[in-house]
């Protein structure tokens, strides 16, 4: 316990940051700051200084990607200087929308302009059914027009809903919007919830129409217990009886039995019983592991 402790000390301090436009909260280096869930803070990022709010609070463990750093909590002047941006952003979504119909460029709707801590660099979010879409003579305008660094950013549902923020089904926080690793798991789909035993419906869809996150949280403790159960369907040894594998419990550790001919013969049995006479069954914990002692001509096994 004191070698968890003190390696535990040795990792850096940090909190989880929502940045407006951003999408997913960032990852960030907390330092010494004194942090605390709704603080605003600027971020220091690869294209300048953004104000963002603490999503979570800060906690010593490994960094799952390149932390930003925290430079300072809001003081009045960046509060001032914010203000100023957010109305700049609101005039250059304007003057964007003018452009693309200038341009005669349809089908594509300009929903916010993120605007960094000094005014120059500025990111336009818009959204479009057309993946490939010319948007060269908006960019190119707007850099004129204000002598800013313009990127322009297609900005999707899933961006949206983290970027939103609010509650799930579960009663909690979204996690894309307080989790800076919520899309850093892999892809989250259909085929992940049926390899759980799940039924796809409205339950495990999110506020962003696709798969909740937590789906792909569990799917490697499915996958981990799959890989030491037997297979459904398969005929386990229990003693002197035998069943059919017919369902899994993951939490419990165990297996369901089909042990009869009825409904009701059903039994859930953990693997670690089930390790005694199916040698291809692995309990997750040792200590479950329910092996016989050794039979021995001096000692025969007490059944």
């Amino acid at each position: 316990m004191a070698d968890t402790a003190e390696s535990t000390r040795t990792l850096p301090r940090l909190v989880d940051v929502r940045i407006p436009g951003w999408g997913v909260a960032k990852l960030c280096y907390a330092r010494d700051l004194d942090l605390r869930v709704g603080y605003r803070v600027v971020v220091a990022t690869e294209v300048g200084d953004f104000v963002g709010r603490v999503a979570l609070t800060p906690r010593r463990r490994e960094a799952y990607a390149d932390p930003y750093d925290i430079v300072r909590v809001v003081d009045d002047e960046d509060e001032r200087e914010e203000d100023r941006n957010r109305e700049l952003g609101r005039e250059m979504r304007v003057e964007a929308r003018k452009l693309a119909r200038d341009h005669r460029i349809e089908r594509v709707e300009f929903i916010g302009c993120d605007v960094s801590l000094d005014g120059r660099y500025v990111e336009v979010k818009y959204q479009a059914e057309e993946k490939q879409l010319d948007l060269r003579p908006v960019k190119d305008g707007l850099q004129r027009a204000y002598n800013v660094q313009v990127t322009l950013r297609r900005f999707g549902f899933l961006d949206r809903s983290g970027d939103a923020g609010g509650c799930d089904t579960c009663g909690l926080p979204l996690c894309c919007a307080t989790w800076s690793g919520a899309r850093d798991m892999g892809p989250v789909n259909v085929r992940l919830a049926k390899q759980q035993g799940v039924t796809p419906n409205e339950k495990i869809m999110g506020c962003c129409g696709e798969v909740k996150c937590c789906m792909r949280y569990e799917h490697d403790a499915y996958k981990e217990f799959k890989e030491r159960a037997p297979f459904r369907n398969s005929i386990v040894k229990l003693g002197e009886r035998q069943g059919k594998v017919v369902d899994y419990s993951m939490v419990r550790d165990a297996v369901v039995v089909q042990v009869g001919p009825k409904r009701s013969d059903q039994e859930t049995i953990p693997l670690g019983v089930l390790a005694r006479d199916n040698p291809d069954v692995e309990p997750a914990d040792p200590e479950d592991w329910d092996q016989p002692e050794p039979e021995t001509p001096d000692h025969p096994r007490e059944d």
